[in-house]
């Protein structure tokens, strides 16, 4: 496991990871993947597809965890005019100091305002090839997907 430590990550990424069958690199390359209480119900809640069930099954074995947002999630989604999930993801990573992965630009950009690191989907792919984890066939494969 890497030494990188924990990461908060938003619902569009889970799902997609999900979906191409490399949601585990969040596990080797983070040890645990702090969510929102909004991106547990969009991602495993209110959807009823193979990705909902994996990443229910990483909840269920701990290294998913879900935790409570800032109450402040809801001014913050309003003003920055972003998804609510995007905005429980910024603010609880900024309270844990860890890194967030993310995908969406305005998102993104507000992270980085509140002083947090976003990371993408494809950042996730290229840093499990950087700690060969996976390889660059590997990678084409996923982005195929």
């Amino acid at each position: 496991m890497s030494e990188r430590g924990l990461v908060v990550s938003n619902s569009n990424p889970l799902i997609w990871l999900a979906k191409i069958g490399r949601l585990g690199l969040l596990k080797s390359l983070f040890g645990t993947v702090i969510i929102p209480r909004r991106v547990f119900v969009e991602t495993i809640v209110q959807r009823q597809f193979a990705d909902s069930i994996l990443i229910g099954k990483a909840v269920e074995e701990g290294w998913v965890e879900m935790r409570e947002a800032d109450p402040d999630a809801g001014l913050l989604s309003n003003v920055a005019g972003m998804h609510p999930g995007e905005a429980e993801a910024i603010l609880l990573a900024q309270r844990l100091g860890s890194e967030l992965i993310v995908d969406e630009r305005e998102a993104s950009a507000t992270a980085q305002m509140f002083g947090v690191r976003p990371i993408g989907t494809i950042a996730v792919l290229l840093l499990a090839l950087a700690e060969r984890q996976i390889t660059l066939v590997e990678i084409k494969e996923s982005l195929d997907n």
